[in-house]
Formats: structure tokens, C-alpha cells, sequence
């Protein structure tokens, strides 16, 4: 059976966090790919939509990871053109039988996790993976996930990076190599994406 991490987001821009959560995660873990989900339109950010388009996000996120032979993509929600819940992703892939299905999330994550839609199948389907710099406060989740969620976490380095920060130093016209990889900051000046 294939153990599959699973990894969605916005990715406007992709950085140096997100490869490191999935790096990190799938050496952890064992898992055997991991793909990347790219939300057209976050159910939780429909009054602050990505800055870049779709495919513009798609190409960035092919050049970060193109050098990691198990890293792919899954556009599925960029095709949808509108929100789609991590859950409707999840329950598509979980009708192949020969996967193992493991959902990579950030520490930034969890304080939300439990008000995603259909949790507790999400839970159910696709093992969630938590890449945290340590204990951290799990006190303002209910009392139900806090057991799964502490059970589930692994200690990987952690970035400082936001994808807000860099669309603000972006627009401020301040160096970003560090934060994001050579190929998308190439692509990003090349389009003159994040610019006021």
C-alpha cells in the first residue's frame, strides 16, 4: 500500500517553508510521495482570494518542486474554478484502496482543524501529520481532538515564512532568494507578479 501525504494550500507564493514541512513529514513518516493541492479559492479565504492566477500558482509550485522525485501536483481544485473542501479531495482519493492517505498540516493549522468541514471523517480517511517546532498549546481545541491531534505530531525545523510577508516584501521591492526557491523567485520578477 502507498503512503500518500497530502499537502493543500494556497501557495501564493510557494516558499521554503512549505517544501521543509513536506520534506521533513515525508522522511518522518516514510511516506512514499507526497502531492501538492493547490486551492483555486480556500473555503476560508473567500473574502481574500490569491493574488496570482491559478495557473500562475500551478507553474510556481512545478518549478519548487520539480527537483523532488516524489513531490507532484494535483490541480483538481484549481480545475473546480471556485472553493473546495479538503474533504471532497480526500474522499476522491480515498477510493483507490492501494493508498494509504496521510493530510500534512503546518502548527498554524491546528487551533482551526477541528471546524474544517466533515473532521471527523477527514480524521478517518487521511492520517493528519503535524509538522511543529514542539508541545505547543493545544488547549483551544476541543477536548476530543486534542488526543489525535498531540498523537500526531512530529518535530520538523520550522521557517519563519509566510506567504503574506513575502507578497509584502515583493511589493516593497525587497530581496526574497531566501525565502523562496531561485526558479519561482525567477518566475515571479519574470511576471512581475505581487507588485502594486
Amino acid at each position: 500500500m502507498k503512503k500518500l501525504g497530502i499537502l493543500g494550500g494556497s501557495f501564493d507564493p510557494v516558499h521554503f517553508g512549505h517544501l521543509n514541512l513536506a520534506i521533513s513529514l515525508m522522511e518522518a513518516c516514510a511516506l512514499d510521495e507526497v502531492l501538492f493541492v493547490p486551492a483555486f479559492l480556500s473555503p476560508f479565504k473567500q473574502n481574500a482570494p490569491p493574488v496570482a492566477s491559478a495557473e500562475q500558482r500551478k507553474m510556481m509550485l512545478k518549478l519548487a518542486i520539480s527537483p523532488i522525485q516524489k513531490f507532484h501536483i494535483l490541480d483538481w481544485e484549481l480545475q473546480s474554478k471556485g472553493p473546495v473542501y479538503t474533504i471532497d479531495t480526500v474522499r476522491k482519493l480515498s477510493s483507490d484502496p492501494s493508498l494509504h492517505l496521510f493530510l500534512i498540516l503546518g502548527e498554524d493549522h491546528v487551533a482551526s482543524f477541528h471546524q474544517w468541514k466533515d473532521v471527523e471523517e477527514l480524521v478517518r480517511l487521511a492520517f493528519p501529520l503535524i509538522g511543529t517546532r514542539g508541545p505547543g498549546d493545544l488547549s483551544q481545541l476541543p477536548v476530543e481532538f486534542q488526543e489525535k491531534i498531540c498523537s500526531r505530531r512530529v518535530k520538523v525545523p520550522y521557517f519563519e515564512i509566510s506567504s503574506t510577508t513575502i507578497r509584502a516584501r515583493f511589493s516593497q521591492q525587497k530581496y526574497c532568494g531566501h525565502l523562496v526557491p531561485a526558479p519561482v523567485l525567477d518566475y515571479i520578477e519574470k511576471h512581475h507578479l505581487y507588485r502594486i
